[in-house]
């Protein structure tokens, strides 16, 4: 087993950074989803989610192929 490079260190760091912001967005979408208070900007919050998680995937997938080089 090959020992990891310095790139590779680095490119973790950032995925784990990028899985907690991944997380709290995911725990802001549920609060906002399962308040009891039925607001409209509960729904600006969460409706764009989804999508904000695939994009935030996305740059972390990118991260790690250019890790891997």
């Amino acid at each position: 087993m090959d020992a990891k490079t310095v790139k590779q260190n680095k490119a973790e760091l950032i995925v784990a950074a990028i899985a907690v912001v991944a997380f709290l967005l995911g725990v802001i979408a549920h609060l906002a989803g399962a308040s009891l208070a039925n607001s409209d900007t509960f729904g600006y919050i969460a409706a764009p989610i989804p999508l904000i998680l695939g994009i935030v995937f996305l740059i972390s997938y990118k991260i790690v192929a250019n890790a891997e080089d």
